[in-house]
């Protein structure tokens, strides 16, 4: 059975979608991908520059951008090179979406560690985009929320799902496109839903949890049909208050 235009409408919305043009298969991605990180922990500028495109865009996420293009990365990186004796980075965990790579990275500078997530876009050019998540300190357990909401999901149950989010609720798809804000437009879009699609489940795949951010990888079903894509949330006062949605 095929998914109504309505279903269509709102798993759009949310950040599932059906259909997506990609010019690599993922396998691919994540081969280009790892193709900067030997030469990276080798200290090989040129082979390193070269998993990127031209014109690649390096930025913070989710939108801070930091630089444009090639030549301006493999000078950053040839003075970061030059400033620190040491550097290694090693890939902890790893999500693939289409012509998306999300890495869960540790990084050794000198005789400091730290972990933090990239996101990299991939095209046939290259690496595309190379956006970095932070870590943060955080007093909460953001995990808790996420895993409640999820719950509620797969319960359908629109007041408990709604809860679950801050009053000024915020989504987005990556980077930074507003696609829906505040409780009542959540209770409106994801009420419709629930009450359209009786075998609606969404189920974690992968997950990666840096600070306040929750970033999973969800597989959901909706009237016969799966469809995989990747949330970042993030979570202040026991709520969630922005949802990242890369499709």
């Amino acid at each position: 059975m095929k998914l109504n235009l309505f279903i269509l409408f709102i798993l759009s919305l949310s950040g599932y979608s059906q259909t997506h043009t990609k010019s690599l298969s993922e396998k691919q991605s994540e081969n280009m991908v790892q193709k900067h990180i030997e030469p990276f922990n080798n200290r090989d500028l040129d082979e390193f520059g070269n998993a990127f495109d031209n014109g690649v865009l390096v930025s913070r996420f989710p939108n801070d951008t930091m630089y444009f293009g090639r030549d301006k990365l493999k000078e950053n990186y040839a003075h970061f090179f030059q400033k620190n004796k040491k550097s290694n980075v090693k890939v902890l965990n790893r999500m693939v979406l289409n012509n998306i790579v999300i890495d869960e990275e540790l990084s050794t500078v000198n005789h400091a560690t730290n972990r933090h997530v990239t996101i990299y876009k991939t095209e046939k050019e290259g690496i595309k985009s190379m956006t970095f998540i932070n870590n943060a300190k955080t007093t909460s357990n953001p995990e808790a929320i996420v895993n409640k909401q999820l719950e509620a999901y797969n319960k359908r149950d629109i007041d408990a799902f709604v809860n679950t989010y801050s009053n000024n609720i915020k989504l987005y798809k990556f980077p930074d496109q507003l696609i829906s804000e505040g409780q009542d437009a959540i209770k409106k879009q994801y009420g419709s839903m629930f009450a359209k699609t009786s075998d609606l489940n969404a189920e974690i795949v992968n997950r990666m949890v840096l600070g306040n951010k929750i970033i999973d990888k969800e597989k959901v079903m909706a009237n016969g049909n799966v469809f995989y894509a990747v949330a970042i949330y993030e979570v202040k006062n026991e709520k969630i208050y922005r949802v990242t949605f890369i499709q």
